[in-house]
Order: C-alpha cells, then structure tokens, then sequence
C-alpha cells in the first residue's frame, strides 16, 4: 500500500502567530461593539465583555495546543475527536467544515470583501447586473468579485505552503500596523473626549444588567474565533511542540489587547448611549475622529482584514478534507498532494468549488446560523477530550514531545464552562436552528459508512 501523503514542515513561529491573527482580526471587531452596546450600561460593562472574550480565547488556545502537540497532523478537530471518541465523530466535524462551515465562511468573506470592493467603485459600475435566461435570473457585480477573489486566493495556496504564508504574513503585519495607527492617531487626534469614560462604573449591579452582559459576550465571543486555525496546519509547523503553543499565547494575546484598546478609541470618539444601533461602529469613529471623507480609507482598511482572514481561512480548511481522505474518509483526489508544490491543491479546488456553489445560491448565511450550536458543541467535545487523552496517557504513556498545557485543569474547565454556556444560551434563544444543524451534521453518517467501507484504514 502506498504510504499517505505528507505535508512538508515549513512554517516557523511568527508565520503562525500571523495566521492566527490574520485570522481572527476581521470585520467584527469594526461592527460588533455596535450591536452590543444596547446591552451594555457603563464603560467597565464594555471592557469587562472584551476581556472575558480574551481569557476564553486563551484558554482555549492552550487547551488546543495540548491536543495539536498531542496530534501534530494535518486535521485539527477531526483527530481530536476521532482519537478520544470514535472515527464517526471526527468524521461528522470534517463533513460540516467541508458542508457549511469553512466552506460557508469562505462564501461569507468573500461576499463581504466584495461588498466594501464594490463600494470604492466609480460611476454607475456598482449598480451593474447582468440577465442570466437560463437560470431566469439576475447577477450583481458582488458575486463574480467574491467569486474572483476565492478563486485567486485558492491559485495562490495550491502554489505551495509557502506561497499562502507569506501573503498572510504581509497582509496581517499591515492588518496590525493599521489597526495601531488607528489607535494611536485616533488618541492623539484631539476630537474625542476622556469624559466619555466617566463614570467608568455602574451605580449599582443587578441581576438584569448582569445577564445583558451575557448576551454581549455572545458576540464577542465569536469576534475573538478563529483561533483554532494552527491546529488544522499542525503538520506543516516545525518544532511544533514549542511553536504551537508559543504562536497560540502570543497571537491571542496580542489580539486580545488590540481590541481592548480599539474599544477604548470607540468611547473616546462617542459615549457609550450613541454607540446602539451603530452597525458600523468603526465607520463612524473614523468619521469622528478624522472627518467625514474616510469611507475610502474605511472600505480599505475592511479589505484587508477581510484578505488576510479569507486567505487563512481556504488554507486551514483544505487540510481537514486532506486528512479525511488520506485516511479513506472523503474523496481520494482530496488527499494527493501536488507533485511540485507539496501541497493539497485537489482539496483546495474542491473546497473552492462547494464555495461557489454556496456564493451562487446565497443560502450560507442561513446555513451558517444553523450551524452555531453545532461549531461550539464540537469544541466542547475536543475540550473534553483533553481530559480522556490524559487519562489514557496514563495508562498508555505518552511521547516526550507532548506539550502539557499550563493551568491545566483549570484553564481547560474555565474554556468548557464557557462553551457550555454558549450552547445553552443557542438551544434558549434558537433551539430550531440548534436542531437543523444537528440534523445538516448527522446528514454525513452515511457518507461515513460508505467511505470507511472502501478505506484500507478501517
């Protein structure tokens, strides 16, 4: 039997820090302080929500490093789950990355991207649409941008690891020069006003307000994903038992005290009781701070984020389908790698390919929703599974290389008690979409037993 294929080791330290950041640092943390200011009555409410999102983030981030040093392979959760559990439950995670939720994210980026790239247009040419008979329908200028972008960006990662690396390593260095100059300009701009940050905290505490923090945490809990992203490229990392968890600390520390700080700018620029309703939170800060004329500067800052977060995003997902098929799991041409570049441009293209079906349809967005239960119970379970993979090291043993995450079990229980709650919060407000994405998941298993049928693995 020919023996699988293997991703070359070729990513340092920083070039993972990057793709962590560039990966979590997109449009949410210029829109979401917006949308939860309504539930949020002091500025301490405002900090405090951010850096609860920080310590979960971290928390999570070690508790993944531990199992990525444990698995130092291409497919993230998919192994976590397929070791500690059952092949089936690595399975259905790697078939709603593939179905919905990496695929549909890429269809949501992308589309995003289009939508600020449209808007620096001249003339007439973002108001374009073109008949199509045969569908009976007509096309907007956003879907042939997000399409191009997909598709260049999925060009560029087929080239080799490296190619994907250093794209996202200038455009998340830019990212984080950008969001600084931002920070320090916006302070030292002199149109804001320190009083906004007074009185910093509530005159008193109740059962209600507390619980309205628990909503905005909500949002800012997924601002801060993304986090996740090196352990689906752990095959690719040299020395990964160090450089995982160094890269991991590092990056979401930073992000961490990045939003932290253009929260900071936000309330220096308006008080809090003008930020609800203000979807675009970041907009209108630049406006304040620097004038009216910085909807181009604003559409291009987005950009930019939205470029690195795209790019990190159709590199990691691919190297979930790889895994799988390596093994037996999905379609065989999913796990070769290109003879020249070493890297696994088949499942890059069919990655691309379900993107564009999901930009042409224009239901991801629903499917997405669908799916959020079902995003933070599958990293509820790798969570456990720490605990279960500990546990059978000590029985079995374990190899030196294995990275043993700090504060464990602590760190892991607060990263669990969080993801608990988030869920319960899901099934509260959205119990229908919970169930329709279990459903879409479970819509995998016989695909499963099919593939594991035909597998020489299993």
């Amino acid at each position: 039997m020919t023996p699988p294929a293997r991703l070359p080791r070729s990513l340092n330290r920083f070039d993972a820090a990057m793709m962590i950041m560039g990966n979590m640092i997109g449009i949410g943390i210029f829109t979401t302080t917006g949308f939860n200011a309504q539930h949020l009555h002091s500025p301490a409410g405002l900090f405090l929500v951010w850096i609860l999102g920080g310590i979960y983030a971290f928390c999570g981030a070690l508790t993944y490093a531990e199992l990525s040093s444990r698995f130092p392979r291409a497919g993230g959760d998919y192994l976590f789950l397929k070791h500690a559990y059952h092949p089936l439950a690595g399975f259905l995670f790697g078939w709603s990355t593939f179905t919905v939720t990496y695929s549909g994210s890429i269809a949501t980026i992308a589309i995003g991207f289009a939508a600020y790239f449209v808007r620096i247009l001249p003339g007439d040419l973002p108001q374009m649409t073109w008949r199509i008979p045969l569908l009976g329908a007509e096309l907007s200028l956003l879907k042939p941008v997000a399409l191009l972008v997909a598709f260049l960006l999925t060009l560029l990662n087929s080239r080799g690891i490296r190619k994907g690396a250093g794209f996202q390593n200038a455009t998340t260095v830019l990212g984080i020069i950008t969001l600084l100059a931002i920070i320090v300009a916006g302070f030292l701009s002199g149109r804001g006003n320190p009083a906004h940050f007074r009185p910093f905290l509530p005159d008193h505490f109740s059962p209600g307000e507390i619980s309205m923090l628990g909503v905005a945490l909500v949002g800012v809990l997924f601002t801060y994903s993304g986090w996740t992203v090196l352990v689906y490229i752990a095959e690719e990392i040299k020395n990964p038992r160090k450089n995982i968890p160094a890269a991991m600390g590092m990056a979401v520390g930073l992000v961490a005290a990045l939003y932290i700080l253009m929260n900071a700018v936000y309330l220096y620029a308006q008080p809090l009781r003008e930020m609800p309703g203000t979807v675009e939170i970041g907009y209108r800060t630049l406006a304040i701070l620097f004038g009216k004329n910085t909807s181009l500067l604003f559409s291009l800052i987005i950009m930019l984020m939205v470029l690195s977060s795209l790019n990190a995003t159709i590199l990691s997902g691919s190297r979930v389908y790889f895994a799988m098929a390596r093994e037996g799991l999905f379609f065989n041409p999913a796990g070769r790698l290109h003879p020249r570049y070493r890297a696994p441009a088949n499942s890059l293209w069919l990655q691309f390919c379900w993107a564009t079906v999901l930009i042409l349809a224009g239901t991801f967005d629903q499917l997405l929703t669908y799916t959020v239960f079902v995003m933070v119970l599958f990293s509820f379970l790798s969570g456990i599974a720490l605990f279960i993979l500990r546990r059978r090291a000590v029985r079995e043993g374990e190899p030196a290389t294995v990275y043993h995450a700090w504060g464990y079990p602590v760190i892991a229980l607060i990263y669990l008690g969080i993801s608990a709650w988030l869920m319960g919060n899901t099934l509260y407000h959205q119990p229908l979409g919970a169930l329709a994405g279990v459903l879409i998941v479970l819509s995998g298993t016989p695909f499963y037993f099919y593939w594991k049928k035909n597998s020489p693995l299993y």
